[in-house]
C-alpha cells in the first residue's frame, strides 16, 4: 500500500492510519499528480553534479527496472527546505547559481546547506510545498515538466499556475509517496 504525504499547515505528514511527521528519516518518491510518473535523475542511477532531473516511470520497489541498480528516485526533505536525493546525498538544484529564470533546468547538485551558492549568492536549492506545488523559495517559481507527459521529459523552473489559469498546473503538481 502506497502512503501519500501531504502538507498540513507548515508540516508534511504521511497520510495513513496515523499521521506521522516527515523528517530527514522519511524517504519518498515525488510523483506528478497529473502524469503519474516520478522525479528521476538522468543516468540510471544518476549521481553526478549537473545530472538533469526528468519524469520517468516510478520505481516503487527501490530498483531501476532496466539494470537492477538502486533507484535514484527517492528523496527526503530536511527541515530547511532542501530536497535531498537519498542515493547520492545531493540536492534538487536550479541551474544558474542562482537559477531563477523561466525554463531554467532542474538538476542534481551538491547541497548548499550553508544557504549560499559557491559564488556567495543565496542558494536556489530551498523549496516549499504549496498545495502540491514545489515552489522555489528564491524565485517563487515551480518545478514542472517540459509541457509534456512523456517519460524522459526534463524538469524546469516556471511561474507557478496556482490558480489553474494557464494549464501549467497539470505539469506542476506533485505528491510525495511511499
Amino acid at each position: 500500500m502506497k502512503k501519500f504525504i501531504k502538507q498540513c499547515g507548515a508540516a508534511l505528514v504521511v497520510c495513513a492510519a496515523s499521521n506521522v511527521a516527515v523528517s530527514d528519516q522519511v524517504e519518498a518518491v515525488i510523483m506528478n499528480l497529473n502524469i503519474g510518473q516520478c522525479i528521476d535523475v538522468v543516468g540510471a542511477p544518476g549521481k553526478t553534479n549537473g545530472s538533469r532531473l526528468q519524469i520517468w516511470r516510478c520505481e516503487w520497489n527501490g530498483y531501476n527496472a532496466d539494470n537492477g541498480t538502486m533507484t535514484d528516485q527517492r528523496w527526503r526533505i530536511d527541515n530547511n527546505g532542501f530536497i535531498v536525493n537519498t542515493l547520492s546525498g545531493k540536492c534538487i538544484d536550479v541551474a544558474g547559481a542562482p537559477g531563477t529564470g523561466n525554463n531554467a533546468a532542474i538538476q542534481l547538485h551538491d547541497c548548499e546547506f550553508s544557504g549560499k551558492n559557491p559564488n556567495g549568492t543565496t542558494t536556489d536549492q530551498k523549496w516549499k510545498i504549496n498545495n502540491g506545488f514545489l515552489v522555489n523559495v528564491l524565485s517563487n517559481k515551480c518545478i514542472m515538466t517540459s509541457w509534456t507527459d512523456q517519460a524522459g521529459s526534463k524538469l524546469q523552473l516556471y511561474p507557478c499556475d496556482l490558480n489553474a489559469t494557464s494549464g501549467a498546473y497539470l505539469y506542476q503538481r506533485w505528491t510525495f509517496a511511499n
